[in-house]
């Protein structure tokens, strides 16, 4: 069984060890082999198959996604899970606010490193990779730096009044998120509270993974 969740690009696990085993099975050479780094060269390598599936443009990013994974693993006989495995219900979200939390950049980028090691991200997301793109940007444009902020007015701004006096899906917290995200890639060890500054942030991190693949696609 290989889970999407570990076959991540900057990640170094068994998993990896599998997947550039597979590709290397498939026909597509990797110069360093099986190292179980995730690197450029698995990146171009994954590219490489997707494109034998059909894909071009965008959607042959070299990021894994569950459709192709579960293909590369039909190919040469694993399992995919593509389910985050800190899943929680949407429904066991809870909406209870932060107290006494500052609102500055020092606070957010603490709670940022400590959400990417939970997360398995490089902390090097925090403040800024090869084109600047990072999380205490993300954060600052989303909330600045408010972790108790609430965004009532966007097309999110569904559903019955919750607990924070705020409509069920309105994006929250530091990374704005909605609850449907928040749950969907919920980080285990972190808390149900969708406006607590850790698991919000790691709730991030582990969407940008399935959605974009990388930080420096955001």
């Amino acid at each position: 069984m290989v889970a999407l969740s570990t076959v991540r690009f900057g990640k170094r696990n068994d998993e990896v060890k599998e997947i550039q085993a597979a590709l290397i099975a498939v026909g597509i050479h990797i110069p360093a082999g099986v190292t179980g780094f995730f690197g450029e060269q698995t990146k171009a390598a994954y590219a490489k198959w997707q494109r034998m599936l059909g894909l071009t443009g965008s959607a042959a990013d070299g990021f894994p996604g569950c459709s192709s994974l579960a293909q590369l693993g039909a190919r040469v006989g694993f399992a995919v899970e593509c389910r985050h495995p800190g899943a929680i219900a949407k429904s066991s979200v809870r909406f209870s606010k932060n107290s006494s939390v500052a609102t500055d950049e020092a606070t957010a980028r603490a709670f940022a490193e400590r959400a990417c090691d939970l997360a398995g991200a490089p902390r090097s997301w925090v403040t800024g990779v090869a084109n600047g793109a990072n999380l205490l940007t993300l954060i600052f444009r989303e909330s600045s730096y408010r972790p108790n902020a609430v965004n009532q007015a966007d097309v999110n701004a569904t559903g019955s009044v919750q607990s924070d006096g705020a409509k069920l899906n309105c994006s929250r917290g530091y990374a704005q998120v909605i609850p449907a995200t928040f749950a969907e890639n919920h980080q285990a060890g972190t808390s149900d509270r969708i406006y607590d500054p850790v698991a919000n942030i790691a709730a991030a991190i582990n969407y940008i993974w399935r959605r974009y693949g990388d930080i420096s696609r955001v």
